[in-house]
């Protein structure tokens, strides 16, 4: 017996089965190409991130070392530190100031002013609104959370130690150096009363002094210089020396500062390993497929296929006087870059410097390489984002021309389903009319 429910959906189907399966595969296409364009997106990221890294002023490619002979000193040095041996003698190191008060409970009254003055900086503190709980007096906490709350402190720190029968406030300033040195005043305050005695008995832990340091091996033959801090970013170009012992004990301390190639190579190293697997991808998505293996998305493809012959003509240009094959640094037979390391070794023994003019600066390879990037990454109007929003579109109208044929096919079911039932309704009338005559 014919069912009309499955004879409708048979024609229905037909009605509509071509078109169906022109927008499958333009789906199939849509996703294929979204897919591809992920990828690429991700590859072009990741090499990018691998670009931007070498190209600074202070860490690009070449990495530096400093050593020094004793420990009253910790260095780092970055990628602009000039090899050589440097000797300073450090007869006094910066201190912050750091006075103590000894201020028995109720000894603060709960009027007048009292000021912290550093330098042209002034903090005061009103003890009427330090009196929180209102008592008539200024508890040696709620002063010190007073100094520490206040807007306009100008660096100082404020803390208690318990000594007993008395509560000792102590102040550090939070930065070393004279210019960080404070005093501690009062106004509105009697001059006899126990607030003022008090402070009045400051007693110093630490004055505020700046380091001094000669260039050379001692104070007669050295040049002086001063500084507020311990730590020094520009006595050596692109050398950050921190000072913790004087040269009293030890003598004076001598720095090297030196190209370490091993590191340099490993660092440089990343670049390559970026552009091998940024060259692999590029490979994958445009191959035009052999020996069984499917074409990429992006076979035949003549802007993609263009960005991987712009990288290799950028990174074999030279730039400075220089390019990587000075360096050691090549194409193999896969079209992979590979390091020479007794070349590369050599190169940077020679010239250094210009390594750094391969990979930092305006006119430097990895400039041109972001360059190139950034017109494919370009959220605004890189193409990567060009063509994922044409694939929106595409993927739109494709979702309204499904739904068509979604209402297409509905329409011919209902069709095709009132036929076969009218004539199943009809076959039915005939077989009881004629089974009547039976």
């Amino acid at each position: 017996m014919i069912n009309p429910q499955v004879m409708a959906k048979q024609f229905a189907l037909m009605d509509v089965s071509t078109r169906a399966s022109q927008l499958e595969r333009q789906q199939t296409d849509l996703d294929t190409e979204s897919a591809a364009l992920s990828t690429l997106e991700s590859a072009l990221t990741s090499f990018q991130s691998a670009v931007d890294a070498l190209n600074s002023e202070t860490s690009g490619a070449v990495v530096n070392t400093v050593k020094a002979n004793n420990d009253a000193a910790t260095a780092t040095a970055n990628s602009e530190a000039q090899a050589g041996t440097y000797t300073f003698y450090v007869q006094q190191l910066a201190t912050a100031q750091q006075s103590t008060f000894n201020i028995a409970d109720g000894d603060i009254p709960s009027s007048g002013t009292f000021t912290i003055t550093m330098g042209d900086s002034e903090m005061d503190i009103d003890l009427a609104q330090a009196d929180g709980d209102a008592d008539g007096s200024v508890s040696v906490s709620e002063l010190c959370n007073a100094i520490n709350g206040a807007e306009d402190n100008p660096g100082i720190t404020a803390t208690l130690v318990n000594t007993g029968e008395s509560t000792t406030l102590m102040l550090t300033a939070d930065e070393t150096g004279q210019d960080h040195a404070f005093t501690v005043s009062t106004s509105g305050i009697d001059p006899s009363s126990a607030f003022a005695t008090d402070l009045s008995a400051q007693k110093d832990l630490s004055v505020a002094q700046d380091s001094v340091i000669y260039l050379g091996s001692s104070p007669e033959d050295g040049v002086q210089i001063t500084s507020g801090s311990n730590t020094y970013t520009d006595l050596i170009p692109g050398v950050s020396i921190t000072f913790a012992e004087t040269s009293e004990a030890d003598g004076p301390i001598t720095f090297t500062v030196a190209n370490d190639v091993s590191a340099t190579q490993e660092k440089v190293q990343t670049f390559v390993d970026a552009y091998n697997t940024l060259v692999d991808t590029l490979d994958s998505l445009t191959t035009f497929g052999s020996n069984g293996q499917p074409a990429g998305p992006f076979a035949g493809d003549a802007g993609i296929s263009s960005l991987e012959r712009q990288i290799q003509s950028i990174t074999h240009a030279t730039y400075n006087g220089v390019s990587m094959l000075d360096y050691g640094i090549a194409l193999d037979a896969d079209g992979h870059l590979q390091i020479d390391s007794e070349q590369f070794s050599a190169a940077m023994a020679e010239n250094p410097a210009g390594l750094t003019s391969l990979f930092v600066g305006d006119d430097s390879m990895t400039a041109q390489l972001d360059s190139v990037m950034e017109t494919y990454l370009d959220d605004n109007s890189g193409v990567i984002t060009q063509r994922q929003d044409a694939l929106t579109e595409e993927q739109d109208k494709l979702t309204r021309e499904v739904d068509q044929v979604k209402e297409t096919y509905n329409a011919s079911y209902e069709r095709y389903l009132q036929e076969y039932t009218s004539t199943m309704v009809e076959i039915y009338s005939m077989q009881v009319s004629m089974a009547a005559f039976a």
